[in-house]
């Protein structure tokens, strides 16, 4: 195992991401099949009006907006954020996301291995 990974987002592939409405994008930064050990390291891209609807999961996120809005709802909260925001949701607890703002909403969100 190496003791560091550098990946530049610009050479890392956008995948569309099933389960939205509009062309949200994600792209695996840092992950389990390049060696990292624990964790993984997307970046997702919300055109505006993009969404994500409600779904839950068994594992933790943690999220950093980078650039623009949007709002997550967490159970039944709507949290709104913007760049430079970040937020952690507690895993098996349903979650949606949609851009509200007037630009390409971007966030990392990061979670735990998945095997």
């Amino acid at each position: 195992m190496s003791t560091h990974y550098k990946v530049n987002y610009r050479d890392v592939e956008p995948e569309e991401v099933a389960g939205t409405e509009g062309s949200v994008t994600i792209r695996w930064l840092l992950h389990k099949d390049i060696g990292v050990p624990h964790f993984e390291m997307r970046l997702f891209e919300f055109p505006v009006g993009a969404k994500m609807y409600p779904h839950r999961h068994s594992w933790e996120h943690e999220i950093y907006t980078l650039e623009g809005q949007g709002r997550i709802t967490v159970g039944e909260e709507p949290v709104d954020v913007q760049s430079g925001d970040a937020l952690y949701v507690a895993p098996d607890i349903i979650h949606g996301y949609e851009n509200t703002g007037n630009g390409v909403w971007k966030f990392i969100c990061v979670i735990p291995k998945r095997d």
